[in-house]
């Protein structure tokens, strides 16, 4: 299959719409990537450092890293060692315990529901091993006739969504000014999946640190809304 070819166009859209629909059950409700610290801080308050605070975390952070582990992923296809290996690597990559439980947990959730479509690998093949989000990600959307660019962008639009989401309730903000910075941040999204196509595992890093450390912080936070 090519990379951007699917066998069945429609079903595959349909597919991809339910894997990233809020309604998918992934709990990522519950995970605010350590954006419920930067709150409380005052480091995000508003669309504009909402904004910043995204834009800084897909260029230098976490979620640029990721959508370069989905994208190995999606390149091993069924070949499940490989895969283990890559799952290893990914959860090697989790700056702070926090980061790791909301990458497995999401991961693995992924996996649990998008088997109602039988695109997950068997559970003998998973056991033993932790699933992190990305590499979710990347298996069932290859095996579920995804395309590579359409994967890309699925995978990051569903952590951009629910970032706005988290902050939506946070800050708080409205429902229009979430729906502001999504429309902002289109063209990040974009730019960040184009620049993926080329870069390997090789490039998977970061240099986020005041995100990293509101992670580390939100562990003893004393109100918590959101688990990490």
């Amino acid at each position: 299959m090519a990379e951007e070819e699917t066998p069945d166009g429609a079903g595959a859209f349909l597919r991809l719409l339910s894997w990233v629909s809020p309604a998918f059950p992934t709990g990522g409700y519950a995970y605010s990537h350590g954006l419920e610290w930067a709150v409380e801080t005052g480091d995000v308050h508003d669309v504009a450092t909402l904004c910043a605070w995204i834009t800084c975390l897909f260029d230098h952070g976490a979620p640029g890293s990721d959508l370069i582990i989905l994208q190995e992923a999606w390149r091993m296809g069924a070949e499940i060692e490989p895969l283990r290996e890559l799952a290893a690597f990914a959860c090697a990559c989790a700056s702070s315990r926090e980061r790791y439980e909301e990458t497995i947990y999401q991961g693995e959730a992924f996996l649990k529901a998008a088997d109602s479509w039988q695109v997950a690998p068997e559970p003998e093949a998973l056991r033993g091993q932790r699933w992190p989000l990305p590499v979710a990600q990347g298996m069932v959307f290859r095996r579920g006739g995804i395309s590579r660019h359409q994967a890309l962008l699925a995978g990051g639009y569903a952590t951009l969504a629910a970032l706005v989401s988290s902050a939506v309730r946070l800050v708080p903000l409205g429902q229009t000014d979430g729906l502001q910075t999504l429309a902002r941040l289109d063209p990040l999204l974009v730019r960040l999946v184009a620049l993926t196509g080329a870069r390997t595992l090789d490039d998977v890093g970061g240099a986020c640190f005041r995100s990293d450390l509101a992670a580390m912080h939100h562990e003893t936070q004393t109100t918590r809304l959101f688990r990490t």
